[in-house]
């Protein structure tokens, strides 16, 4: 299975378990956003963090080099704000429920 199923796997399960339930159509609404949200998060990291990490590896090997140098920042630098963006754009509490996994139902407030 590729990773682009597993994720669309993830998600796919992650919008049908937003159920049924007495709540306002609201909160219903955007249930499964609360539920999509950290499987993309997390998937977006694992992406990042490969990205960020050969930058590192090569800043270390080829940073000497001026000619590369720049590139090898940007790279890094990029790499850096995009895993900046995506924590600052999940919520705790989207977090809090991909770790506990994607079927089991966020907690009532």
């Amino acid at each position: 299975m590729s990773s682009y199923e597993s994720i669309y796997k993830k998600m796919s399960s992650a919008l049908e378990s937003g159920g049924e339930g007495g709540g306002s159509e609201v909160v219903h609404k955007y249930d499964p956003a609360r539920h999509v949200a950290p499987v993309v998060a997390h998937e977006l990291n694992n992406i990042l963090t490969i990205v960020q990490g050969y930058a590192d590896r090569l800043l270390i090997r080829h940073g000497e080099d001026p000619a590369l140098l720049p590139h090898l920042r940007l790279i890094s630098d990029a790499a850096r704000r995009a895993a900046n963006v995506v924590r600052e754009a999940t919520p705790p509490s989207a977090n809090e429920a991909f770790r506990q996994g994607s079927e089991s139902a966020p907690a009532a407030s």
